[in-house]
């Protein structure tokens, strides 16, 4: 399992908050960080490490 971190960041690219994951890979963790998607917070950022491993759009997931 390997560690990330998901940061909540508002429009101007401010940490909201932020959570540890635990995923077995950036697939899963990836999904696992899609769900920290909430009202108001427009981007989660998942980092493992010094990479950024993606960079999802909240807003798109509550058009869908």
């Amino acid at each position: 399992m390997a560690t990330y971190r998901a940061y909540r960041v508002d429009s101007r690219h401010h940490i909201k908050s932020a959570e540890w994951l635990e995923a077995p890979n950036d697939e899963a963790a990836v999904d696992q960080a899609e769900e920290l998607c909430e009202e108001g917070v427009p981007t989660i950022e998942l980092w493992q490490q010094a990479r950024l491993v993606e960079e999802i759009d909240c807003e798109d997931d509550e058009k869908g």
